[in-house]
């Protein structure tokens, strides 16, 4: 199918610059990304993805004792070493999957 329409978008640039990042290390471009994105919209009938709040647990802290609990868990994760680098970790999922 013949790619013969633009659309212009004004999105925030820290948003784009990110996605630009993650769509690079995936091996796409935004408008591949986008063109994408619309296929799944034109063949799901609406967005291909549920649209709501993220679970509270995951980015709300209830309390000041939860907040640090949570600064001394990532702390100790970093002593430990029990990180991973997101390039690193881009880089192993695409060759186990030949991407």
């Amino acid at each position: 199918m013949a790619k013969t329409e633009t659309l212009h978008i004004r999105v925030n640039e820290q948003v784009k610059t990110n996605a630009e990042e993650t769509l690079d290390m995936l091996g796409i471009s935004i408008s591949e990304a986008v063109n994408m994105f619309l296929c799944q919209v034109n063949l799901t009938g609406g967005l291909p993805f549920a649209v709501k709040l993220p679970a509270p647990e995951r980015v709300m802290v209830r309390s000041k004792t939860d907040l640090i609990n949570k600064l001394d868990e990532a702390d100790a994760n970093l002593k430990t070493g029990k990180v991973s680098d997101a390039k690193d970790t881009f880089g192993r999922l695409r060759s186990r999957h030949n991407v």
